[in-house]
C-alpha cells in the first residue's frame, strides 16, 4: 500500500492563515515534517512535529512506518515553493497531494490594499538575478528576498546605481507579531535594516513599454556616431535575443542599439563598452532619458572590463578599434555558443570578419543594408541614400 504524502503551503507562518483543509490533515496526518522557521512557528500547534533540513526529508519519508505524512512548506505550493522539487523525487513512488496555501503576494496586497492581477513577479530567494529589467519595464513589481539577496542589500544596490526616486513598500515579517509596512522611496528606504522575512512592492511611475520601438529622434546626439534606426532594428533583430540572455554592446557609441537590445533582454543586464569620454557621457545621458535601467554603461577598452563580466550569450560590436580578431577570438573561446552580429561599413573590416569566422570553422551570413530617406526640398521630396552597411553574424 502507498504512502500519502501531503505538502500543505502553510502560508506567511500564522497559524491563523493556514486553510482549514490543512488544519484537517495537520491533525490526522501521522508525521508531519517542518524545516527550521515552520518548525518553530508551529511546533505549539502540534508538539511531535519532525523537523528536519531538505537533504534529509527525502530519506526520512522513505523510512518512515507512516502511512500518511505531511510536509510543511512556506507560502503556496504554486508560489517559488520547495514543492515543485518534492514532487519530482516522490510522484512516482507514492501517492502526492498538494494542499494550497496563502501566498507572501496575496497576503501583502490584502493588507496594503491592491490588487495582484498586474504585477509582475521576481524571486531573488536563493536565486541569482537582476530586478534593473523588472522595474524598467514594469509599473509594479513584487520581489521576494532572502540570504544574500535580502531586502537591506537591494535597496541598497539600487541606490548605488543611481535609482532613488521608484517608490517601494517593505512588508516585514508578514502576520507575525512584529508585522510591518514602509513606504518610501529607494532614496527613504536604502539605509533601513530590514529581518530577512521581508518582501518588497517597487511602482515606477516612469517604467517603459519594452515593446516600443526607438526612432533616432529620441535620442541625444552630438558627434558621436548613431547606429540608424533601420540598421539598428535589423541588427538587433538577428541577434535573437531572449528575455533572459546576457548581452554585450562592444563600440557603443551614443547607445542606440544598447538601449535597443535592453528592452529585448527585459529579464536581464545589458553591458555598454564604450573608451571615448564623450561619446561615454552621451550613451549615460540616453540610457537614463529613456529609462534602460538594465543597460550597464562600462567605460574603457572593452577586452580588458569585460573579462570581469558574466559571459554573454549575445554580443553587438559596432566598433572594435582595430581590435576585432582578438575580440571575436576571445569571445568564442569564453563561449562557443556565442551569437556575434558586426556592423561594418569598410570593405576592410566586412573582410577581417569574413576572414575570422571562416578561421574559426564557421559558417557567416553577410547582409548589405542600403537605406535612403526622404528630405523636403520646397514641395518635393527627395530621397537621400545612407551609406550601405554590412552585418555580418555566423549563418
Amino acid at each position: 500500500m502507498k504512502k500519502d504524502i501531503f505538502i500543505i503551503g502553510s502560508g506567511p507562518g500564522d497559524i491563523k492563515q493556514l486553510t482549514q483543509r490543512a488544519i484537517e490533515l495537520f491533525n490526522s496526518c501521522e508525521e508531519i515534517y517542518s524545516f527550521d522557521r515552520f518548525y518553530e512557528l508551529f511546533k505549539n500547534f502540534r508538539n511531535d512535529i519532525i523537523k528536519c533540513n531538505y537533504a534529509e526529508i527525502i530519506k526520512k519519508i522513505e523510512t518512515s512506518k507512516a502511512r500518511s505524512i505531511a510536509v510543511l512548506v512556506s507560502g503556496d505550493v504554486g508560489f517559488f515553493s520547495m514543492r515543485k522539487t518534492l514532487v519530482e523525487k516522490l510522484e512516482d513512488r507514492y501517492r502526492v497531494e498538494s494542499i494550497c496555501g496563502i501566498s507572501s503576494l496575496q497576503y501583502f496586497c490584502a493588507k496594503i490594499g491592491i490588487g495582484y492581477e498586474n504585477i509582475d513577479i521576481v524571486s531573488l530567494h536563493g536565486r541569482e538575478k537582476s530586478i534593473l529589467g523588472y522595474l524598467a519595464y514594469n509599473r509594479y513589481t513584487f520581489v521576494l528576498t532572502g540570504g544574500d539577496n535580502n531586502a537591506s542589500s537591494i535597496l541598497e544596490n539600487l541606490y548605488k546605481l543611481g535609482i532613488y526616486n521608484i517608490n517601494v513598500i517593505a512588508g516585514e515579517m508578514l502576520s507575525m507579531s512584529k508585522e510591518r509596512f514602509i513606504k518610501g522611496t529607494v532614496s527613504d528606504l536604502y539605509q533601513y535594516d530590514f529581518d530577512n522575512m521581508t518582501v518588497l512592492l517597487f511602482e515606477n511611475k516612469n517604467y517603459i513599454n519594452k515593446e516600443n520601438m526607438l526612432f533616432d529622434k529620441e535620442f541625444f546626439r552630438n558627434k558621436t556616431p548613431m547606429t540608424k534606426q533601420e540598421v539598428r532594428w535589423v541588427s538587433v533583430n538577428m541577434l535573437k535575443i531572449k528575455p533572459t540572455d546576457i548581452v554585450f554592446d562592444i563600440g557603443a557609441g551614443s547607445g542606440s542599439v544598447a538601449i535597443e537590445m535592453a528592452r529585448k533582454a527585459y529579464n536581464r543586464i545589458v553591458y555598454a563598452f564604450e573608451k571615448d569620454i564623450e561619446a561615454y557621457t552621451l550613451l549615460y545621458d540616453n540610457k537614463k532619458a529613456l529609462g534602460a535601467l538594465n543597460l550597464i554603461p562600462v567605460f574603457g577598452e572593452a577586452l580588458e572590463e569585460l573579462k570581469n563580466l558574466p559571459v554573454p550569450d549575445k554580443v553587438f560590436i559596432g566598433g572594435s578599434k582595430g581590435r576585432l580578431r582578438e575580440m571575436i577570438l576571445y569571445l568564442y573561446k569564453i563561449n562557443p555558443e556565442i551569437l556575434i552580429v558586426i556592423n561594418a561599413i569598410t570593405l576592410e573590416t566586412l573582410s577581417v570578419a569574413i576572414n575570422i569566422f571562416k578561421e574559426l570553422n564557421l559558417n557567416v551570413d553577410v547582409t548589405c543594408l542600403n537605406c535612403a530617406k526622404n528630405m523636403t526640398k520646397g514641395d518635393c521630396n527627395l530621397m537621400m541614400a545612407n551609406n550601405p552597411v554590412y552585418i555580418i553574424r555566423k549563418g
